[in-house]
């Protein structure tokens, strides 16, 4: 994409994540011609391990007992995940049938709740259906837990 198609996508994304129960379809349309299609897997996963290294326990003179934690460590996992673009404060990518838009720096939060969205449309007409929201929900397994995204619906075009 230049720096023009990106300038408008950017508009485009602010229009359609505007608080409101609809979003102009018109601006929907654009914004699935306007960022190229990357082709889509059967199975893809992004996923990221956070943990802390080894610290340490001591005695400081005058100080008493002190304990310094290790530094924080992530390591972070991809596999067979789509092309994206960085269009403004936005990661966007296009598969058929979606457009998904992340918060550029909504992964730097614990609940990634309401940081990105996805605009489904259908795939032979490029006519947009909806919006749907990011939820982030948990699941509790002995002494692990693992979040996930679900998208709730969340807009619809508007009619005429």
């Amino acid at each position: 994409m230049d720096i023009h198609q990106r300038l408008e996508a950017h508009a485009i994304i602010d229009r359609l994540v505007m608080d409101g129960p609809t979003f102009a379809a018109d601006d929907a349309r654009r914004l699935i011609d306007l960022v190229p299609v990357a082709p889509s897997s059967r199975i893809s996963f992004k996923g990221s391990f956070r943990g802390r290294g080894p610290g340490f326990k001591g005695h400081a003179a005058g100080v008493g007992d002190v304990e310094m934690k290790g530094e924080a460590k992530e390591k972070t996992l991809t596999l067979n995940v789509p092309t994206s673009h960085r269009i403004g404060g936005y990661v966007v990518t296009h598969t058929p049938g979606a457009v998904d838009i992340e918060l550029m720096w909504g992964e730097t939060r614990a609940d990634q709740s309401g940081q990105s969205c996805s605009l489904i449309y259908d795939v032979s007409t490029g006519e947009p259906q909806e919006m749907r929201l990011a939820a982030q929900k948990s699941l509790t397994l002995l002494f692990i837990t693992f979040n996930y995204v679900s998208f709730i619906p969340w807009k619809k075009p508007e009619t005429a």
